[in-house]
């Protein structure tokens, strides 16, 4: 996908303490949307794709793109950032210890040097999500932005569906979110969060086999089971062909409908950037 850069007429960088700001930051690329919040309006969505195979080298491309994009260095009532890292571990938040995301952590990943242990409260699913950050980017974005949360990008999956499913407890869903070489998988039982997990894969044999494996081992009847994909897949890619042969429930997301979204964005499929635009008061 190439680069994109999409402004609503209706923008003003001169009321910008009016707007919220929402960045989601990966391996695969860089991407930001802007929200007129009296309006409930996006007005702006930009993307950078860039392939970055080594986390701690991310903090210097994003410091580039911030600091030369003008909309990124204008003042926002509030500001909230996703960060999708590979290594994060689950922890329910009855059993979580304030204090304790390092040992948590240390039980399924290594604590390399460079990089620290954030973790991102799961409040829909009761759960703690722990995982690293390198230490440069997390130090950087917290001098640029002191007011931003930032969140592991599991965030406004898991938030958004698990509401959506609240009027639903017999609902039965599995969310993908894909990356260039990875996608995040949760697995819904009504308000329930059955299963989440994060599979890198190398072609389509390696995504049916994770998707359907998940199937199988959860005894999710395809018939009935809703699968819904996020992330930039196109329709006429063969794997969603290969879902849609299986699994009769296949659909793509879309942005959640309590905002209006800029007719610049209609140059995009709606589930691209369903995680970037759901992140403004998905709690």
């Amino acid at each position: 996908m190439h680069d994109i850069c999409f402004i609503d007429k209706s923008f003003d960088p001169e009321q910008t303490n009016l707007y919220h700001l929402s960045i989601q930051i990966s391996l695969d690329g860089f991407s930001f949307a802007i929200l007129d919040i009296p309006k409930g309006k996006y007005t702006l969505l930009k993307s950078t794709n860039f392939f970055i195979k080594r986390p701690r080298l991310l903090f210097m491309k994003v410091r580039e793109l911030m600091t030369e994009d003008e909309h990124l260095n204008l003042k926002y009532k509030s500001i909230e950032i996703v960060y999708s890292s590979e290594n994060f571990t689950l922890v329910p938040q009855v059993f979580y210890q304030q204090g304790a995301a390092d040992k948590f952590f240390g039980f399924n990943h290594e604590i390399e040097r460079g990089f620290i242990v954030d973790k991102t409260l799961l409040t829909k699913a009761e759960a703690w999500c722990i995982f690293n950050i390198p230490e440069n980017l997390k130090e950087f974005l917290v001098l640029k932005y002191p007011k931003a949360a930032i969140r592991h990008n599991l965030y406004p999956l898991v938030e958004r569906a698990l509401k959506e499913n609240r009027n639903f407890p017999e609902r039965k869903q599995v969310h993908l979110n894909f990356f260039r070489s990875y996608f995040e998988l949760i697995v819904l039982s009504g308000t329930k969060l059955q299963l989440c997990n994060q599979f890198n894969y190398s072609g389509e044999n390696d995504i049916s086999y994770f998707v359907l494996y998940v199937f199988d081992q959860l005894k999710l009847p395809p018939d009935t089971t809703e699968l819904v994909i996020h992330g930039q897949m196109q329709q006429t890619d063969p794997i969603y062909q290969t879902f849609k042969k299986y699994i009769r429930k296949t659909s793509f997301a879309r942005p959640t409908s309590l905002f209006n979204y800029s007719y610049t964005f209609n140059q995009l499929p709606d589930h691209y950037f369903t995680s970037l635009l759901d992140l403004y008061k998905c709690e």
